[in-house]
C-alpha cells in the first residue's frame, strides 16, 4: 500500500485494505509526476466565405505562422478578433464567442499545426450553422471526421486531451446557489482551452470565461501542475457525493418518521374521543356471551397481529441481507469483467510493433541505433525479453471467479430465503385481516349504545398505539457511523494537507513570475503579486493594497497576459501541462499612451525569444508600432478603413 493510503487510514482508525477499497471505488487519484508537457504550435490559418448585406463581397483570409510572435494590426470592427477567434473555433470544436455576422459569412475552414512535431489539420464547410468536416492526425493515424457541432467539439477535446496529456479534473457543481446538493462535474478542453486566449473583455475574471464552479482553480491545477490537488477534488466530489447521498436517505426518513408522528397524534386523539364517550354511557347491559366471544376475537387478533409484526420483521430483514449480497456480486462481476478486459487488452497491446518510443517519441530505428549491438530477441523499445511464451497470470481472475462462484450460490440461497419471507408474510396478513373481519363482526352483534362496544373500540385503539409507538421507536434508533465517508473525510483532509505544504512554494514562485512579466509589461507602479491557489490575487501597488478586481481595464489586461506566460515558464519545471500557444484579443484596446503598447509589444516578442517553444498571436489597433516593433513577415496590416479580410 501507499504512503498515502496507510496515511488516510491512520486518520480514519480503519485497516489499510479498507481504506484502499473505498479510495479505489470512488476513484480517487494519488498525486504522481505528470510527464512533460507537449507543445502546441500553428503553422496556418486559412478561412473564406462570402460577406452579405452592406459589404457584400467573396472573401479569403491565408496566414503563414511558426513560432513566436505574430501581430494583426488594423482599424477596429475590421477583422482582427475574428481570425483569433476562428482560430479558437478550430481548436475548440465550438466558439460561441465568434460574432454571428462573421459565422453566418464563413463557408471553409483550415487550421494546420502540430504538436510536438506531429502535424495535425482541422478542415470543415460551414453551412446552415453546421460544421462538417474531417480532423488529421498524421499520415499513420486515420482521420475523424464530424458532421456537426456536438461531434466537431468531441473530436477537438478527445484530441487534444489525448496529444496534450491532459488530465480530466473531477468537481462539484451545486444546484442552486448556497446549497450543499448537485453534482459531480469534469473539468476537460471545453475549459482548458481559455488558458491559451487572452481577451480585453473579461469583466474582472483572471482565468477563463467565469469564477464559478472552480474554473479558475482548475485552469491553475492544471497549467501550473500543483501536486496533491487533483487527489483533494476527488475525495472532494466523492464526500460530497456520499454526503448528498445521506441526506437524501437521512429526508425520506424524516418524511417516514413525521408521516409516523401524524398517525400517533389521531390516534391519541380517537383514544381521547372513546375515553370521554364511555365516561359518559353508564350501565350497560348483561351480554356475557357476546362479549366473550368479542373477547376471543380479539385474543385471536392479537395473536394474528403479533405473528404478522415477526413475518414482516423476518421479511425486511432477509431483503436486507439479500440486497446487500447482490450487490457485492454485482460489483465481483464488475470487477472480473474489468480483469478480463484488461488482460485481453494486455494481449493485444502486446501484439503491436510500435514504430516510436511511446514515452518520448524517438524512433525505433534510432533507439536501436544508439544500443549498439541490441540482441535481435529483445524489444526494441524497453530492452526487455518477449513473453509470449510467458504463461497469463490468471490468478486474480480464477480467484474472483471462485468468488462470484460462491456468492452466486450464496444470491440463490437468499432470494430462495426472501421468497419464503414474503410467502410467510402474506400468509398472516392474510390471517391477521380474517381475524379483523371476525372481531368486527362480533362487535357489530353489540347494541350500538353498549358499554362493552366502546370498551372493546376503546382497546383496539389502545393496541393499535402501543403497535405504531413501538415501530415508531425501531425506527428512530440511532444510525452508525458510516465507514464510507469517515475514510472519504479522511483522504481529503490528507490531500489537502499535503496540497497545501508542496503547493506554497510553487504558487510563490508563480507569484514572482507574474509580478516580473507584469513589469515587463508596462505596470509600472505594481510593487508585488499574491496570487492563492484558490484563485484569488492580491497586489500591492504605490498607493497601497488592492485586488485584481479593482485595477483597471489596462492593468487587468497586463495581469491576465502576465499570468498565463507564467503558467507556461513556471509549469515547465513543475508537471504543468500549458501547449505554449497564446491569442491576445485587443492588447493595446485599454491603453492610454502608444508607449506602453510598444513596450508591450516589446516585451511579448523578447519573451517569445527567451522561452523555447512558445507561440503568441496577438491583435491591435496601432499599425504604426506594430509595424515598428514586429517585423513586416510577421504581421498582417490591414490599412486605414480597410479590412483585414
Amino acid at each position: 500500500m501507499s504512503n498515502f493510503t496507510e496515511a488516510v487510514a491512520h486518520r480514519a482508525g480503519v485497516d489499510i485494505a479498507d481504506a484502499a477499497a473505498v479510495l479505489q471505488h470512488h476513484r480517487v487519484r494519488e498525486s504522481g509526476v505528470l510527464p512533460r508537457p507537449h507543445r502546441l504550435a500553428l503553422t496556418s490559418i486559412k478561412f473564406s466565405g462570402t460577406k452579405a448585406g452592406k459589404f457584400t463581397d467573396d472573401f479569403r483570409f491565408t496566414w503563414k505562422l511558426s513560432d513566436g510572435l505574430w501581430c494583426l494590426a488594423g482599424d477596429n470592427l475590421k477583422g482582427k478578433s475574428t481570425v483569433l477567434e476562428v482560430i479558437w473555433w478550430c481548436l475548440r470544436g465550438k466558439n460561441k464567442r465568434l460574432q454571428d455576422t462573421a459565422r453566418r459569412w464563413i463557408a471553409h475552414v483550415r487550421l494546420e499545426g502540430h504538436i510536438d512535431g506531429d502535424p495535425f489539420s482541422v478542415e470543415f464547410k460551414h453551412k446552415d450553422g453546421v460544421p462538417t468536416g474531417r480532423l488529421e492526425t498524421g499520415k499513420t493515424t486515420p482521420g475523424v471526421d464530424f458532421a456537426s457541432e456536438a461531434e466537431f467539439t468531441s473530436v477537438m477535446s478527445q484530441f487534444m486531451m489525448n496529444r496534450l496529456n491532459l488530465e480530466i479534473l473531477r468537481g462539484w457543481q451545486s444546484e442552486v446557489k448556497g446549497e450543499q446538493d448537485g453534482k459531480a462535474t469534469v473539468t476537460d478542453w471545453a475549459l482548458f482551452s481559455h488558458a491559451l486566449i487572452c481577451r480585453n473583455r473579461n469583466a474582472e475574471v483572471l482565468l477563463g470565461e467565469t469564477s464559478e464552479n472552480g474554473s479558475v482553480v482548475s485552469l491553475l491545477q492544471m497549467f501550473i501542475g500543483l501536486p496533491w490537488t487533483s487527489t483533494r477534488r476527488d475525495a472532494e466530489t466523492a464526500l460530497k457525493t456520499v454526503r448528498q447521498q445521506q441526506r437524501g436517505v437521512k429526508r425520506r426518513a424524516t418524511e417516514d418518521t413525521q408521516a409516523r408522528a401524524d398517525s400517533l397524534q389521531q390516534l391519541r386523539a380517537e383514544i381521547t374521543a372513546a375515553e370521554a364517550a364511555l365516561t359518559d354511557t353508564g350501565t350497560a347491559p348483561a351480554l356475557e356471551d357476546q362479549a366473550t366471544a368479542i373477547e376471543q376475537a380479539a385474543a385471536h387478533v392479537a395473536f394474528c397481529a403479533e405473528r404478522h409484526a415477526v413475518a414482516v420483521q423476518t421479511y425486511l430483514n432477509v431483503h436486507r441481507d439479500h440486497t446487500e449480497l447482490h450487490q457485492t456480486l454485482v460489483e465481483d462481476r464488475k470487477r472480473l469483467r474489468d480483469l478480463k478486459e484488461n488482460t485481453a487488452a494486455k494481449r493485444y497491446f502486446g501484439a503491436l510493433t510500435p514504430t516510436c518510443c511511446p514515452r518520448c517519441t524517438t524512433p525505433v530505428a534510432d533507439l536501436l541505433h544508439a544500443r549498439g549491438d541490441q540482441a535481435a530477441d529483445q524489444c526494441s523499445v524497453c530492452g526487455s525479453a518477449p513473453s509470449e511464451d510467458a504463461p497469463e497470470d490468471t490468478t486474480a481472475i480464477d480467484q474472483l471467479s471462485d468468488s462470484i462462484t460462491s456468492l452466486t450460490a450464496a444470491d440463490d440461497q437468499t432470494r430462495t430465503a426472501l421468497r419464503r419471507a414474503e410467502k410467510k408474510r402474506k400468509e398472516t396478513e392474510e390471517q391477521l385481516e380474517a381475524a379483523s373481519r371476525a372481531m368486527a363482526e362480533a362487535q357489530a352483534a353489540l347494541p350500538d349504545a353498549s358499554v362493552l362496544r366502546r370498551q372493546l373500540d376503546l382497546e383496539r385503539l389502545r393496541g393499535a398505539l402501543a403497535e405504531r409507538e413501538a415501530t415508531h421507536t425501531r425506527a428512530d434508533g440511532t444510525a452508525l457511523p458510516d465507514p464510507e465517508k469517515t475514510i472519504l473525510e479522511a483522504a481529503y483532509k490528507e490531500a489537502d494537507a499535503r496540497a497545501g505544504k508542496a503547493s506554497k512554494p510553487i504558487m510563490d514562485r508563480v507569484s514572482s513570475e507574474i509580478f516580473t512579466l507584469a513589469v515587463r509589461l508596462g505596470y509600472d507602479n505594481l510593487q508585488s503579486v499574491k496570487l492563492q491557489a484558490n484563485g484569488p490575487m492580491m497586489l500591492r501597488l504605490d498607493d497601497g493594497p488592492t485586488s485584481f478586481q479593482k485595477v483597471t481595464e489596462g492593468e487587468q489586461l497586463r495581469l491576465r497576459m502576465a499570468t498565463l506566460l507564467a503558467l507556461l515558464r513556471v509549469g515547465q519545471q513543475h508537471g504543468g501541462r500549458h501547449p505554449g500557444l497564446f491569442l491576445i484579443d485587443s492588447a493595446g484596446a485599454q491603453e492610454m499612451i502608444p508607449t506602453d503598447l510598444a513596450e508591450t509589444l516589446q516585451q511579448l516578442r523578447a519573451i517569445c525569444e527567451e522561452t523555447d517553444g512558445l507561440q503568441i498571436i496577438a491583435a491591435t489597433a496601432n499599425r504604426e508600432l506594430a509595424r515598428t516593433v514586429i517585423p513586416d513577415v510577421r504581421t498582417k496590416i490591414a490599412e486605414p478603413g480597410a479590412f483585414m479580410w
